[in-house]
């Protein structure tokens, strides 16, 4: 990788420009690749790359996994382990289809199968093929390593084989299961959701009004009504139970004209009706009361329908402690019919309309029917109140549509068998923060209902299984059972080839597929099997790399991938699929909302990464509360600071680069001293590797994050400036130690910083190795470890910083000599000659008086300085000041360090005249003069701010 000096004019003005330098020189040597050959045959470390939808381009969310990803594995590849970087595209289901919908114009179900299902299928390639080529850049770009041009999908012949594969095994046990249930549906993707997929964690319920009415169902043979509340009017025409609260009280009341039954708690909420209590009862009285239906579109079962049942799930917060019951749209209604033997009234169609048998509001959508029924219930003086109630409601995670509780056929993968397994397991599994794998996780596992499968849709590895007009079930789990039932070869397993294909059972009977696809977390959970094609082929590296050693995520996978990875591992066998997993919190978006492609709500990070550079925001995201399961918003002014310290970083290096090259300094030549500073900074870097490495070897990405700047800011602002002298006159002990510092640096830290560590290895020509990220990881050199030093030397910085916050109090510059320092306590300083030097030169004062700490207590600071100042302080405060000054003027001509030159100076101060004549050889040296002279008057000289003081050099 070629090296520019400071001094070029053509050298990298940015971080991401520099940046750009070392993703070139990778790719060009092919650096990621010579990794991957370094450890071929070495002890593997596994970690899952959690496929990521194919859709649109990479967010900050995204993004904040995939560094994660790319840290540990540099790391564990430097600390000599085999680890694959497999990349995996999630190209199926709802999330590509929704957006091929979008691109085609198509607003409901029925207009795909209008279009045709193969066009659609077709469109479904095409852009899942466009897309994926837009990441390249991002991930190249965030210093991210990665077989794209080897990634799997889960649109492959050979991923879904497996998949099939995945299905028959669990089939086989058992485990799988036909079914009709409810659960959350889609009325314009036409298709079941599982519950984990609406969540109030990802914003898929949202604030809604909705008609709140009170309606009256009158008691058979009677002139009494029971109340019952409702947020959805549409489902009542499926009205087939009204259920209550056996031990709660009720009450008959009457407005005058009719008599009412309902909660006594719920009465205050119908202040306004003027009701007269003239009964009170338990609810048990009301069990077995039958009820006038309020409709008759389809028939009811005369025994069991339209009677008051008692259910656990009355509540009197809200409502009237009557609950309308329809079968089929409610989880809990559903439940309480399947237990009493009701009927089941299916009004709604798999679009959203109500059936044919409903008439007068046949072919209308369920919620547009909603202003209709209450209408035509208030004709027939049914409405006892009618409001409006603004409450949180599920929406498609993709399409944004109302989702409804309605009753249908599905495949179930059965839960109850594995839930000992799944909870037992999960206990063996280091989760980081550990709180979301107690309680989270475990709560997850605890209450999952059957997995509903089955998904109405097209894009996506169909379900393999195959009917017999009679019934007979075949389950295929391979091609080659395909082929051989089919007697056709097999090259598409998707929607409608896959359709078409018909099978000769051993029975004599033919069987046709069943039309579902399978959700697409059965995919994402089979990845580990299905990522090698296992068990068809790659059974020994399946094997080498199963489980997983290491995944992460952000907490939306408790209930997605990290479950279904874990139950279907669990289920087929019998063990884990991870061993390690990080998870992160949530970035939110420039709404407030989660950070998510589908709302659009964040600037492209492109724009981040080339102001800022990748590696900032590595940096930034790393060590934020986000990798500790927090949730963050983005800071712009955050990842700026980051830039910031890089620049320290960087400006460590050209400061070698700077004196080593004045001083013709040859690294290979030269050895350390005793220096005391040099020994602190050695003991600092082996306390920064022991810190950053042990962080890494618990995945805490944060303290490992968190260890880089104090170490970064040691180095420049006291090690580099302390060692000032000593550079400018070229000691080749504290070149030698800033070299091995730096190189040293450089390997510690480059998992998280791979760019700025390449940079500094190549400058410094650490090593015998084409790149850093090609050397092994290095061993604590646990002989430099000096804690006693290092708290010494923290507690001479605590006092130095006591002293610059009295100057800065009393307006005294830090380059003002003082007389005296008073130090209360701090034994283990007084007895140590050059940390008593260090804390003097620091604290700019002539001596340093140490006493007994005897009044600790009472006093709020560790020192006092004297702050009278003498003429003979002052004069030497202004020497001090002019050399800076002189040093700045040089710099601004454009001299070199080290580069000598004549000094032409022009000056009515007459103070300022008589240091320059009577310290002119002081100021020659610090400044690299040959020599001083004053000039007749200030023309063609430079003015320097702020002092009656013009200079010239040459």
């Amino acid at each position: 990788m070629p090296q520019r000096s400071s001094s070029d004019p053509n050298a990298p003005n940015s971080l991401f420009e520099s940046e750009e330098e070392v993703l070139q020189f990778w790719q060009s040597k092919q650096i990621f690749a010579k990794s991957l050959r370094k450890n071929a045959n070495a002890e593997p470390f596994s970690f899952y790359d959690g496929p990521p939808f194919i859709t649109g381009t990479p967010h900050y969310a995204t993004l904040l996994p995939s560094i994660a990803k790319d840290i540990i594995p540099r790391y564990q590849t430097m600390k000599g382990k085999l680890v694959r970087r497999i990349w995996g595209w999630d190209v199926h289901g709802l999330p590509a289809e929704t957006q091929v919908e979008k691109n085609l114009g198509l607003k409901v179900k029925a207009d795909i199968e209008k279009l045709g299902v193969a066009k659609f299928i077709e469109e479904c390639r095409r852009y899942v093929r466009s897309v994926s080529e837009e990441w390249r850049w991002y991930i190249d770009h965030i210093g991210r390593w990665a077989e794209l041009d080897k990634a799997y999908r889960t649109d492959q012949l050979s991923y879904m084989e497996t998949v099939m594969w995945v299905f028959k095994q669990l089939y086989n046990k058992g485990l799988i299961y036909r079914g009709k249930r409810t659960s959350l549906f889609c009325p314009r993707c036409g298709t079941p959701l599982s519950k984990f997929e609406v969540t109030m964690d990802d914003d898929t319920y949202r604030e809604v009004e909705d008609p709140a009415v009170t309606v009256a169902f009158r008691v058979l043979n009677d002139e009494v009504y029971l109340l019952a509340w409702t947020t959805t009017p549409w489902t009542l025409p499926a009205n087939l139970a009204l259920a209550i609260d056996p031990d709660a009280e009720y009450v008959k009341v009457t407005d005058g004209r009719h008599h009412y039954i309902l909660s006594h708690q719920a009465l205050e909420r119908y202040r306004d009706k003027d009701l007269a209590i003239v009964e009170s009862f338990k609810g048990k009285k009301l069990i077995g009361e039958r009820y006038e239906p309020l409709y008759e579109f389809l028939s009811a079962d005369p025994e069991r329908d339209h009677r008051i049942y008692a259910a656990g799930f009355v509540s009197h917060d809200e409502g009237t402690g009557i609950v309308h019951v329809a079968p089929g749209f409610g989880e809990d209604d559903t439940k309480l019919g399947e237990a009493l033997g009701l009927s089941l009234h299916e009004t709604i169609d798999d679009e959203g309309r109500f059936v044919e048998a409903v008439k007068p509001w046949a072919g209308q959508f369920y919620k547009e029917a909603d202003p209709l029924i209450v209408e035509e219930l208030k004709r027939r003086h049914l409405l006892f109140k009618e409001g409006r109630l603004i409450h949180s409601y599920p929406h498609c995670y993709r399409c944004g549509t109302p989702l409804i509780y309605k009753a249908q056929v599905s495949w179930f993968l059965s839960l109850s068998p594995l839930r000992k397994r799944l909870l037992r397991n999960n206990g063996s599994i280091n989760w980081i923060p550990k709180h979301f794998g107690d309680k989270r996780f475990v709560y997850n596992l605890e209450n999952a209902p059957d997995w509903s499968l089955s998904r109405s849709r097209y894009w996506g590895t169909t379900i393999p299984v195959w009917e017999s007009k009679d019934g007979e079930i075949y389950v295929a789990g391979s091609l080659s059972e395909l082929e051989k039932l089919s007697g056709q070869k097999i090259t598409d397993l998707h929607r409608p080839a896959i359709d078409e294909i018909v099978l000769n059972l051993p029975s004599g009977k033919k069987a046709y597929r069943v039309k579902e696809v399978l959700d697409c977390w059965f995919e994402s959970g089979a990845m580990p099997f299905a990522q090698d094609h296992y068990p068809f082929e790659n059974e020994s590296a399946f094997k080498k790399h199963f489980p997983a050693d290491f995944i992460v995520e952000y907490t939306g996978q408790l209930r997605g991938w990290f479950y279904y990875l874990h139950v279907l591992s669990n289920a087929l066998k019998a063990q884990n699929a991870f061993r390690n997993v990080v998870v992160t919190g949530v970035l939110m978006g420039t709404d407030g909302r989660k950070m998510s492609k589908s709302y659009g709500n964040y600037p492209d990070p492109r724009g981040t990464i080339e102001r800022y550079g990748a590696e900032s925001l590595r940096l930034y995201l790393m060590g934020s509360k986000i990798m500790n399961g927090e949730d963050v918003e983005i800071s712009e002014t955050e990842i700026r600071e980051s830039s910031r310290l890089l620049g320290i970083f960087h400006n460590s290096l050209r400061y070698y680069q700077t004196y080593a090259k004045a001083h013709r300094f040859n690294p290979d030549k030269a050895s350390t001293t005793g220096n005391l500073l040099d020994r602190w900074i050695g003991a600092r870097l082996e306390e920064f590797i022991s810190q950053y490495a042990g962080s890494l070897d618990q995945f805490d990405f944060v303290s490992s994050t968190k260890a880089i700047r104090p170490f970064v800011e040691d180095l420049s602002t006291w090690y580099i400036r302390r060692s000032r002298q000593r550079f400018v006159e070229g000691d080749t002990a504290a070149l030698a130690t800033l070299h091995r510092v730096l190189q040293r640096f450089a390997q510690a830290v480059a998992p998280t910083l791979p760019f700025s560590a390449e940079t500094l290895y190549q400058a410094l020509g650490a090593g015998p190795s084409e790149s850093v990220h090609l050397t092994d990881y290095p061993a604590l050199d646990k002989h430099l470890l000096a804690p006693e030093l290092t708290q010494a030397m923290s507690s001479l910085r605590a006092i130095a910083s006591q002293a610059h916050m009295i100057r800065a109090k009393e307006n005294i510059s830090l380059r003002q000599p003082l007389q005296q320092a008073v130090i209360y306590g701090y034994p283990e300083l007084a007895s140590n000659a050059e940390l008593v030097e260090i804390l003097r030169d620091e604290l700019n004062v002539i001596e340093i008086v140490f006493e007994p700490d005897t009044q600790k207590a009472d006093r709020a600071e560790s020192l006092r300085l004297e702050l009278n100042l003498t003429d003979a302080l002052k004069a030497e405060g202004r020497f001090r000041e002019l050399i800076r000054l002189l040093q700045e003027a040089r710099k601004k001509a454009g001299l070199e360090v080290g580069q000598l030159a004549t000094l032409h100076y022009w000056t009515r101060d007459d103070e300022l005249r008589k240091i320059l004549e009577d310290r002119a050889a002081e100021i020659a040296k610090q400044v690299s003069l040959r020599s001083i002279e004053p000039a007749a008057d200030s023309t063609e000289l430079t003015r320097i701010p702020d002092e009656e003081l013009a200079v010239a050099f040459d």
